[in-house]
This record gives C-alpha cells, sequence and structure tokens, in this order.
C-alpha cells in the first residue's frame, strides 16, 4: 500500500489489542490524500454496521466517516451517541476559523501585490 513518500492508507476495523500494524478484522475503505481530490472510499454499511457494534474509531477515522455521512446516519440510529463524537464539533469549528484566517491573511497578501505591480506600471 502507497510507497516511499506517497501516502496511502486503509480503513480497517482492528481489535483493541492489536498493534498499529498488527491484525485486523476488515478493510472497510481507502483513503488517499495525495490526489486532487483526495480519494476516499468507505463502505458506509460496514462502517455502520461495525459503529452499531461497539467499534470505537480514532478521531482521524471519525473525522472521515463524518466526511462521507456514516456517522450522521450512526446518530440517526443512536442520538446518545452524539455527545461521544462532541470534539468533531470542535474539530470542524476550528479548521473552519483556520481557514478563514489563512484565506483572509492570503486576500490581504494578494490584494497588496496586486497594488504593489499597479502602482509600478503607473
Amino acid at each position: 500500500m502507497g510507497a516511499k513518500g506517497a501516502p496511502f492508507y486503509r480503513v480497517v476495523v482492528a481489535p483493541s489489542t492489536a498493534g498499529r500494524n498488527g491484525s485486523f478484522n476488515e478493510v472497510i475503505g481507502t483513503y488517499n490524500p495525495t490526489t486532487q481530490p483526495k480519494h476516499l472510499e468507505i463502505k458506509n454499511d460496514r462502517a455502520l454496521h461495525w459503529l452499531l457494534n461497539g467499534a470505537q474509531p480514532t478521531e482521524t477515522v471519525a473525522y472521515l466517516l463524518k466526511k462521507v455521512g456514516v456517522l450522521d446516519e450512526y446518530f440517526g440510529q443512536r442520538p446518545k451517541a452524539r455527545k461521544d463524537f462532541a470534539y468533531l464539533d470542535k474539530t470542524t469549528a476550528a479548521t473552519s476559523v483556520s481557514t478563514a484566517i489563512d484565506n483572509e491573511v492570503t486576500a490581504k497578501v494578494a490584494e497588496a501585490v496586486a497594488e504593489e505591480a499597479v502602482s509600478e506600471g503607473a
């Protein structure tokens, strides 16, 4: 899976006693962050099955599951579980704020460069 310098990830269901590169029960998806747009493929039915049977996703996988809509479906079936994933709302809000700040800074830099180019041309 993947190559040096080219990350590619499998989303797997593994027992909590297994190591990071240890045994796993099932591959439920893949994630390739290097392609444009980023490739994310999750078997929604299998992911939902494992969540309903007590699987606890890592924070990163929970974010990916939220992105493809699996967690919304899970919350529809188990509304009380939403509190266990409250950190996702904070992470999403923080990401939105940092993106907005980055975009504002980028816009100001672009604006300054444009003004400088206009003043040099005059």
